[in-house]
């Protein structure tokens, strides 16, 4: 992964150093382009002016060879006919036979003037600037070898020229430096990419230290995401492991049951009915587990899509005391079969927007533990009071719920909202408990917005403190 980062970092400087050059080439044809406009400007003002010199010479009377002009500038006097009266330089360069037919003769014969750039017939290395003009009954034609000469302002801009050249340098030392710090993400991220494909990935990824920037959050962030996803996916299969197992123990009762029955072929009504009705509990028993374990998907969902358009609960009006009176009616015999005394202290005026069956099935787990968990001859009490919310509009009712059982160690305590957790495993596994009961508990209060703390009662036994919020109506 090093030599790639080495070999990312010089292709970026690469590809710098050939947008510099280009810039450089572009300045530099730029300014070429100038100095040859300005030259030409120059050098036919020059010219210019020599035909105006020569003019006024001839207009004096003075002999064309005694006009010297300077600056190697010559001069040509040509007759209408395009026939060469006279030329300064004649056996310097070579004259065309018929100069008439040359550009800048030809557009001084007809509009008064004209130029032209061009290479001399005896020097084809060399160009020439020539300006002509009509005077009278003849045509004045100055001339000069062109060169290009940089204009004042570019001559005074030696120094910037060399300012530019070192703020150039500067520019990629310091691009390079960014570069080799912009650069450093890179290998904690190569990081982050062979601890993500590590098995024990675990302990690797808490041990990546990312910069504090966008990249190194943005490297955070993937590495959370990435451990939130892995404990998801060891906590599913823990949970299949763990359903497995739970759906293995009833169906294997049922199966050994009917097993017994199929193959006894002298067995009594009597005791057949008995097995019978063993194996219609452990039926009973399957279809709680499966009902359990449906609740909890199902608010799983509705914690991660409970924002679609399709609610997965309905909200709506619940009065509290007719979900208990719903509850006691279901469950009554246990109740008296347990010798429970349960004692409720909720108005029958109380009510919440919320889920009914989720408020329902809180209650009857919570009820259900107590019996199951708690032991026989043991009290149960429910109070509940109403709080408002202040600035939100809305209110929540606080519960206190308790049971005079044998209680929960104060080690268990925090684990006990945990799927499949069992305080007292072969015991539970007699009673019938899947462990997902206290689960669910938790996870239809915190549907209702609400917190859910479990602590040891003096005396034993256990009390619940929670809160259901009470929710928006749907529209």
């Amino acid at each position: 992964m090093a030599k790639l980062k080495l070999k990312y970092r010089y292709r970026l400087v690469i590809y710098l150093l050939i947008l510099l050059t280009l810039l450089a080439l572009f300045f530099l044809l730029y300014v070429s382009r100038q100095s040859r406009g300005y030259s030409i400007s120059a050098l036919q003002k020059e010219l210019r002016d020599a035909v105006v010199l020569v003019e006024d010479s001839l207009s004096i009377g003075r002999r064309p060879e005694s006009i010297i002009l300077g600056g190697g500038i010559g001069f040509t006097l040509i007759d209408t006919l395009g026939d060469v009266i006279y030329d300064s330089r004649e056996k310097d360069i070579s004259i065309p036979d018929n100069v008439l037919s040359t550009s800048e003769v030809s557009n001084a014969s007809s509009s008064g003037e004209g130029s032209a750039l061009r290479s001399s017939v005896g020097e084809p290395d060399t160009e020439y600037l020539y300006y002509a003009r009509r005077c009278k009954d003849k045509i004045i034609r100055s001339y000069s070898k062109f060169e290009i000469s940089r204009p004042a302002q570019v001559e005074k801009g030696n120094n910037y020229f060399i300012l530019i050249a070192i703020l150039l340098i500067a520019l990629i030392l310091t691009f390079i430096y960014v570069l080799r710090r912009l650069s450093k993400p890179l290998s904690t991220y190569s990081e982050l990419v062979g601890a993500i494909k590590d098995k024990d990935n675990g302990n690797r990824l808490s041990e990546i230290k990312f910069g504090n920037d966008e990249l190194g959050d943005m490297g955070k962030e993937i590495a959370s995401t990435f451990s939130q996803l892995e404990k998801a996916k060891k906590y599913k299969q823990q949970l299949s492991h763990n359903i497995a197992h739970e759906l293995k123990t009833p169906l294997t009762g049922v199966r050994a049951y009917l097993e017994t029955i199929i193959n006894s072929e002298d067995m009594s009504p009597e005791q057949m009915r008995k097995f019978v009705g063993k194996a219609y509990s452990q039926a009973i028993r399957l279809a709680d587990l499966v009902d359990e374990v449906s609740t909890l998907n199902k608010l799983d969902e509705s914690s991660e899509l409970g924002k679609s358009d399709e609610p997965l609960y309905k909200i709506e009006e619940v009065n509290i005391k007719s979900c208990l009176d719903d509850i006691l009616e279901e469950i009554g015999y246990k109740l008296e079969k347990s010798n429970v005394t349960f004692n409720s202290r909720v108005s029958s005026r109380l009510k919440i927007n919320g889920n009914y069956n989720l408020i329902y099935s809180l209650f009857k787990n919570l009820i259900d533990n107590s019996i199951e968990h708690g032991g026989e001859g043991i009290e149960i009490s429910l109070v509940a009071g109403i709080e408002q919310v202040s600035g939100e509009g809305r209110y929540k009712i606080n519960f206190t719920y308790t049971d005079t059982g044998k209680g929960v160690p104060a080690e268990a305590l925090e684990r006990i909202f945990e799927r499949f957790y069992r305080v007292e495993e072969g015991r539970t596994r007699r009673t019938g408990g899947s462990g997902l009961g206290l689960s669910i508990v938790k996870n239809a209060v915190a549907f209702h917005k609400g917190t859910i703390t479990a602590s040891e009662r003096e005396g034993g036994g256990i009390i619940f403190k929670f809160s259901l919020y009470s929710l928006d109506k749907e529209a």
